[in-house]
């Protein structure tokens, strides 16, 4: 009797332990996860957070599609006309879409939503269906005119090259609809804090060229890639269409080419448009000169490209990104001194950042490569050729890092020509040292070899640093002194870190393969010796850069405290958050 009694009395005390506190903890924990799920939909950070780790595993998966359709067909002459296929639709896309319409739709867009919903979604409406319109025409000249298109932004392509190119071409020329489309939805999403569905999307966009890969190029070919990014951009406008119906919007076929909003817009991206029409067309030129080079050079010179885009937008375009409506703010008051101040800030730190991963990057180029695309067809001299490219595109991570905070600098001064009478001189440049590099020139006593690929990246290298130049220098004229003198002395400091730290890397490389024994024939050993190098680099350089006392060390350890605490404590205001492909 005793005995049940003492049972009873264990399971009565059990189940109001369960109850009072593992129910109560479990509660709790749902709790937190729902608050900080909303958080992450609906707040600056939390937005930010989102689309960041979706534009980074959108690049992992960039990155992985990348490899395999390397180890399908290596740097052949299929692989450059898929890439060529590229060209026209990337030059009409980026020109009207990417960096201009969402730029310019979410401010109109936010500012009628704020005074009457109905007359917000007609604006949405309208400028949905003028997309369609324009894309639609696009697309349908694209198709018609494809062998001739082709035939000029690819002069270098055999007849081969030139009928694949041109087959791939009518079936991409979909995409540009598919994505001006998704770019309206896109601003509508901003525009409500709504940011998960858009931070999917270019996440479906690779996995969908991915499945083309697996699935359609057994049968297809390369054509399959092609298809792969037709399912790819159908996803990325399918995933967003239940958010914005959420939002409350309805599509209706009106086009009132009339109303104050879509005039608004339509004024506002023109130049907008022009200056994102001169880099695109600096992409193009590449490629029509990359097209007379050896047969894979196209390839080559855009995966290279592909690889050094990480470092310079997880960096320069991050950072300028945050700090352009600090710089608005302090400018519309004509306090300068607190724009120079965070000017300084900010251009230091992409410093502090930037150089030493120039560095990490040229002495593990041929690693880095051989990591991401080494399997299959890609073969070794692909990977060095590659490697070499890259490391040329590396001495101007700097330069191309602080470029976007350099042109919002002038955005912020009310001035959008200078930035744009900047890059055309670059881009001319860019041109020029193009055409000489890869095929080699004579300067007085001095031949300097044909360099081919490698010439495009060197150029593309030169023509950055001094457009970065010509900007600081024209802002300095404007609004004078820059905190010039603690910018040099940071940039030297965190030069003599990355040297130090450069001994340190090389170091580690050799014990690697000649200590340890790591074999380089085989995949794992080249990870291994970029992993390990890469982090004893680093940790190297942050200890050196603690013992030279630079105030930068401070900033990861900063940004990560005030990630954590608005994340969980701040309540988050509105933001323009826009994603890439």
């Amino acid at each position: 009797m005793g005995a049940l009694s003492g049972r009873f009395v264990a399971v009565k005390a059990w189940k109001i332990l369960k109850k009072r506190f593992f129910c109560g903890t479990v509660q709790r924990i749902t709790a937190m996860v729902r608050a900080l799920w909303r958080k992450l939909q609906t707040t600056v950070t939390g937005g930010a957070i989102l689309v960041s780790s979706s534009w980074f595993v959108s690049k992992l998966l960039g990155f992985l599609r990348e490899r395999m359709i390397a180890a399908k067909f290596g740097a052949s002459f299929e692989t450059d006309a898929y890439n060529a296929a590229f060209g026209v639709p990337d030059f009409i896309y980026g020109t009207l879409i990417l960096g201009s319409l969402l730029s310019v739709f979410i401010p109109v867009f936010i500012r009628y939503r704020q005074q009457e919903a109905t007359e917000a979604f007609r604006v949405a409406n309208s400028i949905l269906n003028v997309i369609i319109l324009i894309f639609l025409a696009s697309g349908l000249v694209l198709f018609v005119f494809a062998p001739q298109i082709i035939s000029l932004i690819a002069p270098g392509f055999d007849s081969g090259r030139l009928t694949l190119a041109t087959t791939m071409t009518r079936i991409i020329a979909v995409n540009i609809l598919l994505f001006g489309v998704s770019n309206v939805l896109s601003g509508m999403l901003n525009a409500a804090r709504q940011f998960l569905a858009f931070s999917i999307a270019p996440v479906l966009y690779n996995l969908g060229i991915i499945s083309g890969i697996v699935w359609l190029v057994p049968t297809l070919g390369i054509v399959g890639v092609a298809v792969g990014a037709i399912i790819g951009a159908v996803l990325h406008v399918l995933v967003q269409v239940p958010a914005v119906v959420r939002t409350g919007f309805r599509y209706q076929a009106v086009l009132d080419l009339r109303h104050a909003g879509v005039r608004e817009i339509g004024r506002l991206i023109v130049p907008r448009a022009f200056g994102q029409s001169v880099t695109q067309l600096d992409q193009l030129i590449n490629l029509i000169i990359g097209s007379t080079l050896a047969i894979g050079s196209v390839t080559i010179f855009r995966w290279a490209t592909n690889i050094q885009d990480l470092p310079v937008t997880l960096i320069g375009v991050s950072l300028a990104t945050v700090v352009f409506p600090v710089f608005s703010e302090a400018l519309a008051r004509d306090d300068r001194p607190t724009f120079v101040e965070h000017f300084s800030r900010v251009i230091r730190q992409i410093l502090f950042l930037i150089i030493p991963l120039s560095v990490l990057f040229l002495l593990l180029r041929a690693q880095a490569v051989r990591v991401i695309l080494g399997a299959g067809r890609f073969d070794w001299p692909a990977t060095i050729l590659t490697a070499n490219t890259l490391g040329f595109f590396a001495l101007s991570f700097f330069a191309q890092s602080l470029i976007p905070v350099l042109a919002r600098s002038f955005y912020a001064l009310r001035d959008t020509a200078t930035p744009v009478k900047i890059t055309v001189v670059a881009v001319v440049l860019n041109i020029l040292g193009s055409l000489l590099l890869t095929r080699g020139f004579s300067l007085g006593p001095w031949d300097v070899p044909a360099l081919g690929v490698r010439g495009l990246a060197l150029a593309y290298s030169i023509s950055s640093v001094i457009g970065m130049l010509l900007m600081y220098l024209t802002l300095r004229v404007r609004l004078g002194d820059l905190d010039d003198d603690r910018v040099v002395r940071t940039t030297v400091r965190v030069l003599l870190a990355s040297a130090l730290m450069a001994l340190v890397v090389q170091g580690a490389k050799y014990t690697i393969v000649e200590v340890f024994g790591v074999t380089l024939a085989t995949g794992v050993g080249v990870l291994t010796q970029l992993l390990v190098s890469g982090v004893v680099g680093g940790v190297a350089y942050l200890a050196f850069a603690v013992f030279l006392r630079l105030d930068e060390v401070t900033l990861i350890r900063d940004w990560l405290s005030r990630a954590r605490f608005s994340l969980f404590n701040g309540r988050g205001t509105e933001t323009k958050l826009s994603h890439d492909r």
